[in-house]
């Protein structure tokens, strides 16, 4: 369980990588905030039945909607910047940046070439790495890249 939730915090600062381009620091923690309050949503409803699982559902978005919300306003667009620069590159190059005014570091690497996922031909899997407050954590996922050229995570 441990590792689920460990993986729903990086799907967080995945998507909100993804979903902070040209935000102000107020937009980044709001859509922290609804990408974490979801994910601990769904981490919750892994728990347990009836009423203990509908207590879990509600701990699970209120604990993700916070730590989702704390990553989003760490975030800014040069983050972004990196990160759509990581997407072009060719499959299984690093890209590492840091970000000075949040001190995390990341490292994104694109792991497949392009493939078609929902009707969009221009999408590819990614590792990503974090490091934040001295605490690493890995996810996979796919995003696809959008009509705008900016990235979207979908898995």
């Amino acid at each position: 369980m441990k590792n689920f939730l460990v993986n729903c915090l990086v799907l967080v600062l995945s998507i909100s990588l993804v979903s902070c381009s040209t935000n102000t620091r107020n937009q980044n923690t709001a859509v922290g905030a609804v990408t974490g309050g979801a994910v601990g949503g769904l981490a919750g409803s892994l728990v347990g039945a009836g009423t203990g699982q509908a207590v879990a559902i509600g701990a699970g978005i209120v604990a993700g909607a916070l730590i989702g919300g704390y990553i989003g306003s760490r975030m800014d667009s040069s983050d972004n910047t990196q990160m759509y620069g990581a997407m072009n590159k060719p499959v299984n190059h690093p890209t590492t940046w840091k970000n000075s005014r949040s001190g995390g570091t990341y490292t994104m690497v694109p792991t497949s070439k392009m493939m078609t996922v929902n009707g969009n031909p221009n999408c590819r899997r990614y590792h990503t790495t974090a490091v934040m407050g001295g605490k690493t954590e890995t996810t996979n996922g796919i995003a696809c890249l959008q009509s705008d050229g900016t990235w979207r995570a979908v898995r």
